[in-house]
């Protein structure tokens, strides 16, 4: 419950010298110190309609958080999302525990700039970059779940697919990187991701019903893919 959190947090802020009180004009919890006005909602978890009422705070208080019991997703991945939503934002956020009720302020309400982050994340500009430029066929509807993507490693794959069927159904992986012109040949028959490739002896590898049925599905990819490599 929300009013479980009030206590505490009210104990908190007191104790830095705040002057507290609740349900001010509608704020769960509203403080002053030296002229400086802090509001605090009481939430039973962090979800959209809690950031915006709190971003909704920030027009008429200097300092807004969010307080909320600590969730058990606290180190998710989808809970630190939310966090990085806050910085942006600057809105606090603030957890208690549910047995000791230990206040914990998990992030400033401070603005933290986009740069920093994209500082701190180079490496998935990097990738989401490489992915994109390494893309021929561009055929991907947005938006969508549950479908096959045209990757850039699947063009890839198709690509080495073509050149075994190319080549008889059965090569070794120097001729199969020979006629495809893939780099990473060896290791897409070796890891056979979709299921398309056996392994029928030692440094040999064939077609197998997945891949042969690749072909036939994709048959409008290779041909684009056949046209690039030949212009």
């Amino acid at each position: 419950m929300e009013r479980d959190l009030f206590g505490p947090i009210k104990a908190y802020f007191e104790e830095q010298g705040y002057v507290c009180d609740g349900e001010v004009k509608d704020i769960d919890l509203f403080m002053q110190k030296d002229g400086h006005s802090v509001a605090v909602e009481l939430k039973q978890k962090l979800d959209f309609r809690s950031i915006q009422q709190a971003a909704l705070r920030q027009k008429i208080v200097e300092t807004v958080y969010i307080g909320i019991n600590t969730p058990k997703s606290l180190f998710s991945r989808s809970f630190r999302d939310k966090i990085y939503l806050l910085k942006r934002l600057g809105i606090g956020l603030i957890t208690v525990s549910e047995k000791l009720r230990k206040v914990s302020v998990i992030s400033e309400p401070i603005v933290s700039e986009l740069s920093s982050f994209q500082k701190m994340n180079k490496a998935g500009k990097k990738a989401l970059e490489k992915e994109f430029q390494s893309r021929r066929i561009r055929s991907n509807t947005g938006g969508v779940t549950g479908e096959k993507l045209m990757t850039g490693y699947r063009e890839e794959a198709l690509t080495v697919l073509d050149a075994l069927k190319m080549l008889g159904g059965e090569a070794s992986p120097k001729e199969i990187r020979e006629a495809s012109g893939a780099e990473k040949t060896s290791g897409i028959l070796r890891d056979n991701h979709y299921g398309w490739f056996t392994h029928p002896g030692k440094g040999r590898y064939s077609i197998s019903p997945d891949g042969e049925a690749a072909l036939k599905e994709y048959a409008d990819a290779l041909s684009v893919l056949r046209g690039e490599k030949k212009a």
